[in-house]
């Protein structure tokens, strides 16, 4: 062991990554040697881990899926979850859709397939009799075109130069909504706090975040903290700013791509760690995180993760490295079952839970030991060619991102063994003293 200390020795530091000076997470250290190497200091105790599943009703059941989830409730807690995630259980339009579960008419209501506001009341209650708190979808940037206000408050709406109302993006199946409007900005708040004082949900994830006013967000997610203090609020967004706006959680696309990069051989580790990992923390306050996937709702309607990643194993190894690092791990409900083929959210596919039984069971050994490890002081993260090594203060994970078998030398500083570690193509190791 001693002999192989200077493949891990500091030589270059490259400073001013982070931006914030009271934070250390992106202290990173290039190192020496004959296989490049890299050393980078995890976050310091503020920083804070969430592990969410996201519930697609529509994969539970073609009806009473609320009540079908809540039955799966033992089995979402198994896999580590904190935050359950649910899809858009709101009633959908039907003027220009398609059936989106984005394409909202009311946001106080709960569609027939999803069940009875009853249902979700229960469905709550039973999560957080098991420590799961509950996230709501929602959807603020747009609403379908025959949401009653479309009628009764047409000045809520984008208009254009003849002054029709239209559309965001490419998404022709909603109309756009303008925030100029005080009564909109009224409006959308008092539905938010309908859910959180009738149902007790405890945060929601927000839909296209950036798409709307960071100054709406600012109001509304102070007067939901006033409703129920400790709400969490997950924005899906690639735009740093708005934790300024009060988010606790912000999506990381550019982890995810770097995961891909790194699975099909386009990538070394070495880089993702410094380009992908490093680069996506380096602006998150203390106290805050971001959402690490190998797949959600959207990227699942592509390609399904044991597609995009070099099968089943890859998936979970690139899960299993994406889940140790400094942030907050996301399960697509299907993916603990390796599920094979896309997964459109317009429709319904039903799951069958049991299918691959033994790969969920992958899935909650890893999540039960990555539970047991001490994040409160950061890591130090070492890498060679094939491998990268996530170091704990009372453990560590090591993961091979390739589809070759590889021996790999310990960390001098881990003080293990002077023999070599095997692992299997895409295996990973989670060890915890």
């Amino acid at each position: 062991m001693r002999a192989l200390k200077a493949y891990f020795i500091a030589a270059v530091v490259l400073a001013g990554l982070c931006s914030c000076k009271d934070d250390s997470r992106n202290n990173l250290i290039v190192s020496g040697g004959e296989i490049p190497t890299a050393s980078v200091k995890g976050s310091p105790s503020e920083a804070t881990h969430y592990v969410f599943y996201e519930a697609n009703p529509r994969c539970f059941a073609a009806s009473s899926q609320l009540n079908a989830i809540s039955a799966r409730l033992d089995e979402i807690k198994a896999l580590g979850t904190d935050i359950l995630w649910i899809m858009p259980i709101y009633p959908l339009g039907t003027e220009k859709a398609f059936g989106s579960p984005y394409c909202i008419k009311d946001y106080k209501g709960v569609r027939s397939e999803c069940g009875s506001l009853q249902d979700f009341k229960d469905l709550v209650n039973a999560a957080h009799s098991k420590g799961i708190k509950v996230m709501l979808d929602w959807v603020a940037n747009h609403t379908a075109w025959d949401h009653p206000w479309v009628t009764e408050h047409p000045e809520w709406y984008t208009k254009d130069g003849q002054g029709n109302i239209i559309y965001p993006e490419t998404w022709n199946d909603v109309a756009d909504l303008n925030y100029a409007s005080v009564g909109l900005r009224t409006e959308m708040t008092e539905a938010m706090k309908f859910w959180v004082s009738e149902c007790d949900v405890d945060g929601f994830r927000c839909d296209y975040a950036h798409g709307v006013p960071d100054d709406f967000w600012s109001a509304a997610i102070t007067a939901l903290r006033a409703l129920k203090p400790g709400i969490v609020m997950l924005a899906e967004s690639d735009y740093d700013r708005l934790f300024d706006d009060g988010f606790d959680v912000i999506f990381s696309r550019a982890l995810k791509s770097g995961l891909v990069s790194l699975y099909n051989g386009s990538n070394k580790p070495s880089s993702f760690m410094i380009g992908s990992f490093s680069a996506t923390v380096s602006k998150v306050p203390a106290g805050k995180t971001k959402l690490f996937f190998i797949t959600n709702h959207d990227d699942a309607s592509e390609i399904s993760p044991v597609k995009q990643f070099p099968g089943e194993n890859a998936a979970l190894s690139a899960f299993a490295l994406a889940a140790a690092l400094d942030g907050s791990p996301l399960i697509y409900s299907s993916q603990e079952v390796g599920y094979n083929s896309q997964i459109n959210f317009f429709n319904t596919t039903i799951i069958n839970w049991s299918s691959n039984s033994s790969y969920t069971e992958k899935y909650k050994a890893l999540m039960a030991s990555l539970s047991e490890l001490d994040r409160s002081k950061g890591f130090s993260s070492f890498v060679s060619d094939s491998a990268v090594w996530v170091v704990y203060d009372n453990g560590y994970v090591v993961v091979n991102t390739t589809g070759n078998k590889v021996k790999l030398p310990y960390p001098s500083s881990l003080e293990e063994s002077d023999e070599l570690l095997s692992l299997g193509a895409y295996g990973y190791k989670v060890v915890v003293r």
